[in-house]
């Protein structure tokens, strides 16, 4: 009698085995994978163009490319993909941070809207040579991004796994 129930436990446990452990499987080729992030804590680099957003938009080697990088969302007569003008995405932001993505170093500025912080909220990064620069608004459900830098037509798959693994990091956990 004691043998039948161990031969039938056996498949029950082993199943369990399987489930519990999960299977790894490595990624089709061709599929991109997240890059990693790594949020370098005191780093004077942050506050390379200023200590918060306002400044930062404003400073002389970023004013324009930051423009260019939000086209007519920048402004509060031209607004057109977002509720509101990108700058009140910023109204309440958080100190610059440098991450660490992958092999390359950007500028993390991290915002909101004073009064809607849950829904309306908002990421630039500028990588660490000030050139390129990619972005993320989040409008009340609605996600959309953003990418300016020299050879830049459109965000690549690359660079919305950049920008998406960043956004991430910068959750509160």
């Amino acid at each position: 009698m004691m043998e039948v129930s161990r031969s039938r436990a056996l498949p029950v446990v082993l199943l369990g085995t399987l489930i519990v452990s999960g299977c790894v499987l490595s990624p089709p080729a061709g599929t991109l994978v997240p890059p990693r992030v790594e949020v370098l804590a005191a780093d004077p680099r942050a506050v390379r163009y200023g200590a918060e957003a306002a400044q930062v938009f404003e400073h002389s080697e970023i004013r324009d490319k930051v423009r260019a990088l939000f086209g007519r969302d920048w402004s509060a007569d031209g607004a057109r993909w977002v509720s509101a003008p990108v700058p009140a995405f910023f109204s309440k932001s958080s100190p610059p941070q440098v991450l660490r993505i992958g092999e390359t170093d950007y500028i993390a500025l991290g915002g909101c809207m004073a009064a809607a912080c849950a829904t309306r909220r908002a990421l630039v990064l500028v990588s660490a040579d000030g050139e390129r620069l990619l972005a993320r608004v989040d409008d009340g459900g609605l996600t959309h991004l953003y990418a300016f830098g020299p050879g830049m037509i459109t965000l690549t798959p690359e660079d919305r796994l950049v920008v998406e693994a960043a956004w991430r990091a910068l959750q509160p956990h």
